[in-house]
């Protein structure tokens, strides 16, 4: 896709993500008050002061007050990408990712090896399930942030991360080698991402989901369980947890698991389900059957899942 222009882009910001409403004065105010913000008006900020006052407007919770003084210190410096990444982090927080997007890809237009932008891009293409773009990107900003690190000095191995590191992209980077079946490179990732990561729950569940792709499933067990202790509400990690207990039978557990992040029915189906794609149809047979008893007119999945059991265990018979 063509890259807007630079002024272009800053356009489209000012038009749709700051509403002069939400920063001037109303109709009623006195004609002193009016006099006082026209005179304020005419005040011309330097960039710096204007970023200044974007950042007391982001503290201030003013997401679109601060992209209007953001857009005004662009409109000194065109070629400023933190200005440009820091646009982007808000259209982000608004939920605006098509205009987040625009932010981050002019920041590479400017330094294509910007860290940061090459990273939200990357989890971006991830998330509109362009896989490839993903990994290209995100490999790339891993690697320069490595090379930041090292200060140009490659060795072996992956070095400690810091606070400038984009942890949000190294997280992403390793869950795409778990994928790809480079389990001990994405490890490694996870344990770096341990030491500095404020999310340990999500950092721990994907490090137990890591060891369960190979069938390690104690050293699995284990993360889960710290990733519950780091936030009891984690739902990824109880139900990841749930699914060791029925990979190793122990039904009780997993239910009672699956139980706080949905209905018995749910929970019962969902076991079933599982142990019918393991080849377990016996057990399977027994829960789907449970799920159909505690939901017999709303839970039609757990019918179309028995059928298929029943249809495996005829098979089997003949």
């Amino acid at each position: 896709m063509k890259y807007l222009s630079d002024k272009y882009l800053i356009r489209i910001f000012l038009l749709l993500s700051f509403s002069f409403a939400s920063v001037g004065c109303t109709s009623t105010n006195s004609l002193e008050q009016t006099n006082a913000n026209k005179d304020s008006a005419n005040i011309v900020l330097s960039k710096q002061q204007n970023i200044a006052q974007a950042k007391r407007e982001e503290l201030n919770n003013n997401p679109k007050k601060a992209i209007f003084y953001y857009i005004q210190a662009l409109e000194l410096d065109k070629n400023d990408v933190d200005v440009f990444c820091q646009i982007g982090k808000i259209q982000n927080s608004l939920n605006s990712p098509e205009l987040a997007i625009r932010a981050f890809k002019q920041a590479l237009t400017i330094n294509p090896d910007h860290i940061p932008a090459l990273a939200e891009v990357g989890i971006y293409y991830l998330e509109q399930r362009n896989m490839n773009k993903a990994r290209t990107l995100l490999e790339r900003s891993v690697n320069l942030d490595q090379n930041r690190l090292q200060n140009g000095n490659i060795e072996n191995g992956l070095i400690e991360l810091d606070q400038d590191s984009p942890l949000s992209a190294y997280n992403v980077y390793a869950v795409l080698n778990d994928l790809d079946s480079q389990h001990e490179y994405a490890r490694e990732i996870f344990k770096l991402l341990l030491t500095i990561s404020d999310d340990l729950s999500l950092i721990h569940t994907n490090l137990g989901y890591s060891y369960y792709l190979t069938h390690h499933y104690v050293l699995a067990e284990k993360h889960y369980k710290e990733a519950l202790n780091a936030n009891p509400a984690f739902e990824r990690a109880k139900l990841n947890l749930g699914l060791i207990y029925v990979r190793t039978g122990q039904y009780n557990k997993s239910i009672q698991l699956f139980k706080q992040v949905m209905t018995t029915a749910e929970a019962y189906n969902d076991i079933g389900y599982f142990l019918l794609l393991d080849g377990r149809y016996q057990e399977a047979k027994y829960f789907l059957q449970h799920a159909i008893d505690l939901s017999p007119t709303y839970y039609k999945k757990s019918h179309i899942n028995l059928e298929n059991v029943q249809l495996y265990l005829h098979e089997i018979e003949i």
